[in-house]
């Protein structure tokens, strides 16, 4: 068992020292596909994982980072490198906020992408590759919507910066591609190669004009012939026949014994085999619980950084109702710690402000629109988000008040008169309410 671990540790760390070698050329991409193989042999392979992060936060992808040096904390807490990384990126004031904001911006983009709005999308884009220029999905997409609009040199552009960062990004070395092809930069290149490859041709003043000599009749011609030949065929016979049989048998001498050689280590490895079979089976036991062991500590971490995620996806693309359905639905107690509790309060300020006022709008609009259960629907979401609202609460009386829900309608009227006497809604609730 402890042979097989540490062939395990091995490959694991042989991929990460390929890794680093790829993320030393500047092969983002190259070097994080290996990382991932490291950790695949090895989880805990904490220098593999911070090296992971660190290439993710090297391409914009700031969430990802802190993922992968969270996980490595949690799995190394000693003088581990990750602590480090988190610390600096705490230091930078509203670094969180902000990427949520960059996050929200370019979901907002790609979805302006996807429905036609090309124009918005390469303004938002040009936005956040100037707020942050290391970003390399944004200018991914910036270079492809250039491509789309004919563009060529400004998509170019877009993907010089990408390679400068990731030199071998799949994505980008193909629209690279697709853009030398219209600008005719391939052309050009491929000239270039086969120019430098080519053979010089030769000049006339290059050619060696023989010496003059006289020529043979044609019977000294056959005799000389007849006298090449015989000496070539007694030269093969005497010497190199007997060369060519000694050393056709000494080849198969070594292959032989090579084949034995072959065969005997074979037979040994075999026979280790058989003896480790037994013991593989505890092996991926063990392994695999303590991957269950591990998942569930850190499945409440990564559930929430889903939910989170999604919310902000949600309203970043325009789905406010979604956005604040899933945001009332949130457990709490699971994002206490950093950074979950940054990235809910950002959720917070905007469900608060933006949100709550987007779904009261929207039910005002739906009630104009002759959809009075759909308004009541959208006022109660937003109730639920601030419930000591006085224009929501005033507005879904005056909505139950439509409907002849009067009983309904005047304890809504009584809460705003009594706990909001102060407020402008006060005096219009004593007058819908008849007082």
């Amino acid at each position: 068992m402890k042979d097989y671990s540490k062939l395990l540790k091995r490959v694991s760390n042989a991929y990460y020292n390929l890794g680093l070698e790829r993320a030393q050329l500047s092969d983002l991409t190259g070097a994080s596909e290996l990382l991932k193989r490291s950790l695949r042999f090895n989880k805990y392979q904490t220098d593999a994982r911070n090296l992971l992060g660190l290439i993710y936060y090297e391409m914009g992808e700031v969430a990802d980072a802190l993922v992968q040096w969270i996980i490595s904390l949690n799995l190394d807490p000693e003088q581990n490198r990750a602590d480090h990384y988190l610390n600096e990126v705490q230091r930078k004031p509203g670094i969180l906020a902000k990427e949520a904001a960059v996050t929200r911006k370019f979901n907002q983009a790609l979805h302006q992408a996807q429905h036609g709005a090309e124009d918005l999308a390469l303004i938002a884009l040009n936005q956040i590759v100037r707020d942050k220029p290391n970003f390399i999905k944004a200018r991914l997409l910036l270079a492809l919507l250039y491509l789309e609009d004919g563009q060529n040199t400004r998509a170019g552009r877009s993907l010089m910066k990408v390679l400068d960062t990731d030199r071998n990004n799949p994505l980008a070395l193909i629209l690279m591609d697709e853009v030398k092809k219209r600008t005719g930069r391939a052309e050009v290149e491929k000239n270039r190669m086969k120019n430098a490859f080519s053979h010089r041709r030769m000049e006339d003043d290059d050619v060696i004009l023989p010496r003059e000599k006289k020529e043979a009749t044609a019977g000294q011609t056959v005799l000389h012939l007849i006298i090449g030949v015989a000496m070539g065929l007694a030269l093969f016979v005497m010497l190199i026949l007997p060369a060519q049989r000694r050393s056709y048998n000494i080849a198969a001498n070594n292959r032989i014994a090579e084949n034995s050689r072959e065969l005997n280590e074979l037979n040994a490895r075999y026979s280790e085999l058989s003896e480790q079979y037994e013991s593989l089976s505890a092996v991926y036991d063990d392994a695999a619980q303590r991957l269950s062991a591990f998942e569930e500590e850190n499945a409440a971490f990564t559930s929430m950084y889903r939910e989170l995620s999604s919310i902000a996806g949600a309203y970043g693309s325009g789905d406010v109702v979604t956005a604040a359905t899933q945001y009332l639905q949130i457990d709490r107690a699971t994002a206490s710690e950093e950074p979950l509790s940054s990235m809910l309060a950002e959720i917070d300020r905007y469900m608060l402000n933006e949100g709550f006022q987007t779904l009261v709008s929207l039910g005002t609009d739906a009630w104009n629109g002759g959809e009075l259960s759909q308004a009541e629907s959208l006022y109660d979401l937003a109730l639920s988000i601030n419930s000591e609202d006085p224009e929501a609460m005033y507005l879904k009386a005056r909505l139950l008040q439509s409907q002849d829900r009067i009983t309904e309608a005047n304890a809504i009227f009584d809460v705003i008169i009594g706990e909001h006497p102060e407020s402008p809604y006060a005096e219009r609730a004593m007058n819908a309410r008849g007082y």
